[in-house]
């Protein structure tokens, strides 16, 4: 790999030192051949000023490309002054923007620009003798039209060309990839910026170079705008991302206490992975949306958290609580609200948790509300959890069947739990599998990827089991 490394930077080194050679030579043959009037320089020196500024205004594209309106000032010069002055422009420009000290990149950029550009001002030439328009050209002609887009085109195809080696010998990309990522995303932009080239020389013929010049203002203020809301949109994205990272981060923290719990009460991360599924089924079953359905799911993986902090002893009693280790079970929606409310920044999920306890007809804890007052998704979680915990084995009691099971929740309807609920969730199993009917094929990990499938939670189980 070294070695492979080393042959394509020694590449880039004979590539660099050709170019640079044959751009030396061909300026020297062809500023020899060109006009150098105070007139000429005058108007070079214009352009590149205006080139220069383009360059400040560049767009970037993707990592290794830039869009400007450069090319308009060097297109001028290709058309009105030479390909050696149109060279002069475009490599001036671009030694005003280098920055950094990667000297051998600046120099195969600069080399690069002024061969393809003497080139296709070169070919310009040719093509103005053969189809009858001269150079400088006095009028707009068909003629005039049809070399400046095909040379436009050429320039542009060339000048991608050395670009895209330059970066495969440099970065080792594929140059197949970079023309397919860069190159023909961005052709309409350099189409366009070749349309507004033809216009601009039109105005170049019939009213000078003066008036010319005015039509990059409102070019160069497009394209800061253009700028400006790239740069915004980078920055939202930016935003977005860090965003999505620390909810993923919270809620995996979050996630990693049950795993942690679990290793105390190995009951609860299957019951939070059941309970979780039925949750986010009922919502689907409810027409709900995709987002409100993962609020749904994550409420229910989440919704034992505040049992972290319960000791073992309650939570694995074989008998019956007493009043003051009932009052700490009790403590467990509010203590989960208050941890997602710091973790996660997600008030949905917390304030659902916060009340899954609560009965319908108000019996229930930590606040004793009722009916309505309850969140929609709190009188579905409630059922669900209901349901799962019924369908589980627990120290004091075995496992009830799923028809038991729901035969009980039909019972406490309109008491413990929500009618219209209890109703849903039979909808939910009544086509289903006996391992889904009794939540022994949900699985807290799968379960929890689902619902935050960004998340790498893979070593989840390791922390808790060392823990």
């Amino acid at each position: 790999m070294a070695d492979r490394d080393q042959a394509r930077q020694k590449a880039l080194v004979v590539l660099t030192a050709v170019l640079s050679l044959s751009a030396g030579a061909i300026f020297y043959y062809l500023s020899s051949r060109s006009s150098w009037s105070n007139e000429v320089i005058s108007q070079t020196i214009l352009l590149t000023i205006i080139a220069w500024i383009a360059e400040v205004q560049a767009v970037q594209f993707s990592n290794r490309v830039q869009v400007s309106s450069a090319n308009l000032p060097v297109l001028l010069g290709i058309f009105f002054l030479g390909p050696a002055q149109a060279a002069l422009i475009a490599c001036l420009s671009i030694l005003a923007v280098s920055r950094g000290k990667d000297y051998l990149r600046i120099i195969f950029i600069v080399a690069s620009s002024a061969v393809s550009v003497m080139t296709v001002g070169a070919l310009f030439e040719y093509l103005s003798s053969i189809l009858g328009f001269g150079v400088p050209a006095s009028f707009i002609s068909v003629g005039f039209v049809v070399a400046g887009v095909l040379v436009g085109i050429i320039w542009e195809i060339a000048d991608f060309s050395f670009t895209s080696i330059g970066i495969a010998l440099r970065y080792k990309q594929k140059i197949i990839s970079l023309w397919k990522n860069n190159f023909f995303p961005a052709l309409p932009s350099q189409l366009m910026i070749l349309g507004v080239g033809i216009v601009i020389a039109a105005v170049y013929i019939s009213a000078g170079i003066a008036a010319a010049s005015l039509f990059f203002v409102p070019i160069f203020a497009s394209q800061h705008v253009y700028k400006l809301l790239v740069q915004q949109k980078e920055l939202l994205a930016e935003q977005t991302n860090l965003s999505e990272d620390l909810m993923d981060m919270n809620i995996g923290l979050a996630g990693a206490m049950i795993m942690l719990l679990d290793s105390k009460d190995h009951y609860t991360a299957s019951h939070s992975a059941g309970v979780a599924m039925y949750c986010r089924d009922m919502a689907r079953m409810m027409g709900m949306s995709e987002d409100e359905q993962r609020i749904a799911h994550m409420a229910g993986l989440l919704h034992d958290l505040g049992k972290v902090g319960t000791p073992d002893a309650i939570l694995k009693k074989d008998g019956e609580l007493t009043a003051r280790e009932w009052e700490q079970i009790k403590e467990h929606p509010t203590t989960a609200a208050e941890v997602l409310s710091q973790l996660a920044t997600h008030t949905e999920i917390a304030d659902i948790i916060r009340h899954h306890q609560e009965h319908f007809d108000g019996s229930g804890y930590p606040y004793g509300i009722s009916g309505e007052e309850i969140p929609e998704m709190s009188r579905m979680l409630s059922v669900a959890d209901t349901y799962h915990a019924l369908t589980s084995d627990r120290p004091y009691r075995a496992a009830k069947s799923p028809f038991e099971a729901l035969i009980i929740l039909r019972k406490v309807a309109g008491t413990q739990l929500d009618p219209k609920y209890v109703e849903v969730m039979a909808q939910v199993l009544k086509n289903e599998d006996l391992s889904y009917r009794e939540g022994s094929k949900a699985d807290f990990l799968s379960e929890f990827r689902k619902g935050r499938p960004g998340l790498k939670l893979d070593d989840l189980r390791t922390t808790a089991d060392e823990a």
